[in-house]
Formats: structure tokens, C-alpha cells, sequence
């Protein structure tokens, strides 16, 4: 009788420090480290291209520390902090100072805000958890669209998390992986379906799909990850044909290139997919665990990254994304970490 008196006191006493007490994550008083001695390539003497900004691997990375009320509460009912740190990162879309982070291992998408310093996770949509997300991307308006490969559908979110609605059926879906979104559609890659399937951003409306399973052009053979470049062009990882194709917003085929082997611009296991201010197209490439930079012809440019744990090396990297600063982000999977780098100019 005692202890429950003492518990149900307890509880009182929480709830009331509630009402005075933030249940989000408390900033540090300092200011975050946004840069870190690191790496660049090509290395000295030559000029570099590519500098090593930083690696995230929760939120303490990004100068955050929890407060001491949601310690206790965490601790009441039994919160894994584990949760908030990456375990298999794979998707990722950077934008308005926001990282969102896919984690088909913790079945969440991590949400890290830069500017605010601020951290939140999302974990279901109206009435379930998540089974496999895989794609994210975010418009200006903060809407958050993300995939899940195993629901088979898109769903969206307000920017602070809210479940708004979501978009295909399983008649349409096989397994939708990398999505794409630009000022009126939204672009998503149905691996298992050989296809890219295009909706209508303002209302989930089905519009059209291009593509289907072969190795001509136009063609897939289990694509993964899509990126809608600023020239109206789009870019889809046709993994198992070991190439890029590049479409027109219609679904035109525009080109191609690439091939499996293991030589300096060869593909074995190429995931995630990005093209910067210049049009240099990024390639991550899961089993040469190395980014590759292309022209816009696909002839090599650059590769940076190698094996390992270290500042710059990785182990199958997965999603890649460049924002409007050229900064890049790579999904450092078994590393368990985003990696951050900068894109220095090609007019040095």
C-alpha cells in the first residue's frame, strides 16, 4: 500500500512538472560543430573537389542532450535511447536546414533540424507502425512523403510529423523503393515492378508509369533510387543492369550509361543516386563501398571513399542526396552514420 502511494505521488509530481517541463530534446549551450578536420579528394597537391564535412549518428551529433524530464519519462516507460540513434540508415533528403533519414533496422524515419537543433522521429502513420521505409523526400512546403516497401504505399506527413494521407494500393505497388518529388509530381521507383510510377503531388492521383523489365533503353532490371535534377531531368539507378538511365519528366529516355565490372567507373552494386549545381551526377556504389562522380556524358570525374570506419571511408553506403549548397549526404548503412561532405567547385 505504501509503495503505491509513493508511485501514484510520483506521478502526480511529473505530470504537473509537465506542464513546465519541454518533452523535446534540450539544446547544449554551444554551438553545433558544422565542421571537422577531415579528408579531401583528390588529395594534395592536386586541387581538391570534394572536402569531409561531418558524420551524424543521433542527436547528439547535431549539439542536442535530452532534458532531464524526458530522461525520467523515458526511463518510467522503458524508451530505448537506441532508438534515436541510426541502426541501418537508407533513404535521406535534405532541405529548409532539415536531414530526414529513413531506418528500415529501427523501423522509423529520424528527423534532425540543423537550424533548430532540434530532433524527432516518426513512426507510424494513422494506424500502424512502419514495416520497411525506404524512400523520403520533402517540398517547400514541409510535407513529408515517405515509402515503405513492404505496405506498398507512399504516405505523407505534415513537417511536424502528422499523418495526412497516403498514395497507391497494392494493385499498384509491388515494392516501392527511392521516390522523387518536384513542384507537381511525385516519382516513384517500383523495384520489383521494373517501372517508375508518377502520381500527382496535390492530390495522390495515379497519372502514368514507364518502364518495364528488359535491358534495352527505357528498360529496368530492378531499379532502386530516383533523383529529380534541376535541368527537368531524372535519374534512376538501373541497379541489376549496373547503369544510369536518365528520363525526361514524361518518361522519354533521354540516355545511358554505365556497365558491371569492377574497374574506375564500372558498377556492382550502385544504390543511391544525386547530381549537383553542375550537373555532375553522384553514384553510390555498395559494394566498391566508394561514391563515383560522372559528367553528364557518364564519363568519370572524381571517386571519393573507401572500406572502412574512419572520416570518408564507408561500408555499403546506400542513399545519397545533394542539396542547394552542393553539400552531399551519404547513408553510411552498416556504419550505422550519415556522412556529410561539401562539393568544393570545379572553377577553383
Amino acid at each position: 500500500m505504501l509503495h503505491a502511494i509513493r508511485y501514484t505521488f510520483l506521478f502526480i509530481i511529473l505530470i504537473a512538472i509537465a506542464g513546465c517541463a519541454t518533452y523535446e530534446l534540450e539544446t547544449q549551450n554551444m554551438e553545433p560543430v558544422m565542421h571537422e578536420a577531415g579528408p579531401v579528394w583528390p588529395p594534395p597537391p592536386q586541387t581538391p573537389r570534394i572536402q569531409y564535412i561531418r558524420s551524424i549518428y543521433g542527436p547528439s551529433d547535431i549539439g542536442m542532450k535530452k532534458s532531464w524530464f524526458r530522461k525520467t519519462m523515458d526511463s518510467i516507460f522503458g524508451k530505448d535511447e537506441a532508438e534515436e540513434m541510426l541502426l541501418r540508415p537508407y533513404g535521406i533528403f535534405a532541405g529548409s536546414e532539415r536531414i530526414y533519414v529513413t531506418d528500415p533496422g529501427n523501423r522509423i524515419l529520424h528527423v534532425f533540424d540543423m537550424g533548430e537543433r532540434k530532433y524527432h522521429e516518426i513512426k507510424k502513420t494513422d494506424k500502424e507502425g512502419f514495416k520497411s521505409p525506404i524512400g523520403v523526400a520533402s517540398d517547400k512546403n514541409g510535407e513529408i512523403f515517405l515509402s515503405d516497401s513492404l505496405m506498398k504505399r507512399v504516405f505523407v506527413f505534415d513537417k511536424e510529423g502528422k499523418y495526412l494521407r497516403e498514395i497507391g494500393s497494392d494493385n499498384l505497388f509491388i515494392r516501392p523503393a527511392g521516390i522523387a518529388i518536384d513542384e507537381e509530381r511525385l516519382y516513384v521507383v517500383d523495384t520489383h515492378g521494373n517501372r517508375i510510377l508518377v502520381f500527382s503531388k496535390k492530390d495522390g492521383s495515379f497519372l502514368f508509369s514507364f518502364g518495364k523489365n528488359g535491358r534495352g533503353k527505357g528498360e529496368f532490371n530492378y531499379p532502386t533510387n530516383i533523383f529529380a535534377g534541376k535541368d527537368k531531368f531524372l535519374y534512376i539507378t538501373d541497379s541489376m543492369n549496373f547503369r544510369i538511365q536518365i528520363f525526361d519528366t514524361n518518361g522519354n529516355f533521354i540516355s545511358t550509361f554505365g556497365k558491371h565490372g569492377d574497374g574506375s567507373g564500372d558498377f556492382s552494386k550502385p544504390k543511391g543516386i544525386a547530381v549537383d549545381s553542375e550537373g555532375y551526377i553522384y553514384v553510390a556504389d555498395a559494394q566498391f563501398d566508394t561514391v563515383q562522380i560522372f559528367d553528364k556524358d557518364g564519363r568519370l570525374f572524381l571517386a571519393f571513399g573507401k572500406t572502412g570506419r574512419g572520416k570518408g571511408q564507408m561500408i555499403l553506403p546506400a542513399g545519397l542526396f545533394i542539396d542547394e549548397k552542393d553539400r552531399i549526404y551519404v547513408a553510411d548503412s552498416y556504419n550505422k552514420r550519415i556522412q556529410i561532405f561539401q562539393y568544393l567547385g570545379n572553377k577553383q
